[in-house]
């Protein structure tokens, strides 16, 4: 693989012009899932009207106005369509272990903190030590040649204003912070429970979910088409689809909006008009960024409020 050309990421004006076809084809694609869902089942579509404002058009122009002046880290992809084609053929073991394998370490180890400590190796093994492995002796990359990694002054301001409109979003809207008050924990609990989860979300949230679904998938989506916003509107698509297998094949597991056994309609939909909606703010930071360290960070504080408790009565840290 040495004599292959490195081939860096640009955008043409055709590419442009594609990334806008697949952006005004996804919200197409999102209009009629939604229509579909509330003939099908009367599903309210406040909620992901909201979304797709907040999380989806809102949070993306902020981390656009935050990177104005950001000049992305170094990157640049040896082969795109063919390492697109070998991370789209390992989707396929992604898909499935989302789908049956995390059930299947909740049945062999249900006891906390064992269960949660199997999942986030289990998620690390599949989601970045494997396919981390497959780019390395395919392609003969390196792991910072994947995901660079670096602090300069303007990529810190982006990650510190992205985590602080996360927080405020998070404690305004969510239920999060409403629940940490409620359940009066002392001061030093705090103190120590805050960086705790954040290194464990850091990790099973921010470095499984960056590493695959940006770093990897997004960036050759990207380059293979030549166009950011293409890349950035195919990628959450993907994301979203990823998860729809198991919420239509799940056994009485529970998701906000949806019954305990959704039709393939209602999982394919929410996949959709829900979860694929959460990816484009972060996508949009890794691709003005290519900075590794800043789409995890984001992505973990934005997971905290709601995830403290949880997470530290799952690691056996709370009474």
């Amino acid at each position: 693989m040495g004599s292959a050309q490195v081939v860096a990421l640009r955008q043409t004006s055709s590419g442009k012009r594609a990334g806008i076809s697949l952006l005004a084809g996804y919200l197409l694609l999102y209009a009629r899932t939604l229509l579909a869902m509330h003939r099908a089942s009367n599903f309210d579509v406040t909620e992901p009207l909201l979304v797709l404002a907040i999380l989806g058009f809102g949070f993306s122009l902020v981390a656009w106005l935050l990177t104005i002046r950001v000049k992305p880290l170094e990157y640049s992809i040896k082969e795109p369509k063919r390492e697109l084609a070998v991370i789209l053929a390992y989707l396929a073991p992604v898909i499935a272990f989302i789908t049956w394998g995390l059930g299947a370490l909740h049945r062999c180890i249900p006891a906390e903190p064992a269960h949660s400590i199997a999942i986030l190796v289990a998620k690390l093994m599949v989601a970045v030590v494997i396919p981390m492995g497959i780019m390395r002796v395919l392609f003969g990359y390196s792991f910072r040649g994947l995901a660079p990694i670096a602090a300069p002054s303007r990529h810190v301001l982006t990650a510190l204003g992205m985590s602080a409109l996360l927080l405020v979003f998070q404690a305004v809207l969510g239920r999060g912070l409403r629940d940490i008050a409620s359940a009066r924990l002392p001061v030093s609990t705090l103190l120590f429970g805050f960086p705790v989860v954040f290194v464990w979300l850091a990790l099973e949230a921010g470095v499984v979910e960056e590493f695959f679904f940006r770093v990897l998938l997004q960036s050759r989506l990207s380059a293979a088409i030549k166009s950011e916003l293409g890349g950035i509107v195919l990628m959450s698509l993907l994301f979203g689809l990823a998860h729809a297998p198991g919420l239509y094949l799940r056994t009485g597991l529970t998701q906000e909006g949806l019954p305990a056994h959704p039709s393939l309609v209602m999982a394919v939909g929410y996949s959709i008009v829900i979860t694929s909606v959460t990816g484009f703010f972060l996508g949009v930071l890794w691709a003005r960024t290519r900075n590794f360290a800043v789409v995890v960070v984001v992505h973990a504080i934005g997971d905290l409020l709601p995830n403290l408790l949880p997470t530290l009565h799952s690691l056996r840290l709370l009474g």
